[in-house]
């Protein structure tokens, strides 16, 4: 089709036709390879599904924040304690 058909048909409220149009298409290209040899090795092991650093959950990482604070909030009170 023209574009002169699809403007005629846009013009004269013919919509159904223009949804029918072929959607463009779409291309994606995979991304360069690194040339730094430590990142090259850190995709690398991103990418496999062997065992690396875990990714906490959000209520995890908040509970270890807790914890972590208590600890040294109870760290302050030690040493106001002995002066």
């Amino acid at each position: 089709m023209s574009a002169k058909t699809f403007s005629r048909d846009f013009a004269l409220g013919q919509t159904k036709k223009l949804r029918r149009m072929r959607q463009p298409l779409v291309m994606q290209l995979p991304p360069p390879t690194p040339r730094n040899h430590v990142a090259h090795a850190l995709t690398l092991r991103a990418s496999s599904g062997a065992a690396g650093k875990h990714i906490r959950s959000q209520g995890a990482q908040r509970r270890a924040d807790k914890v972590a604070l208590r600890k040294q909030t109870a760290d302050i009170r030690s040493l106001k304690n002995q002066d």
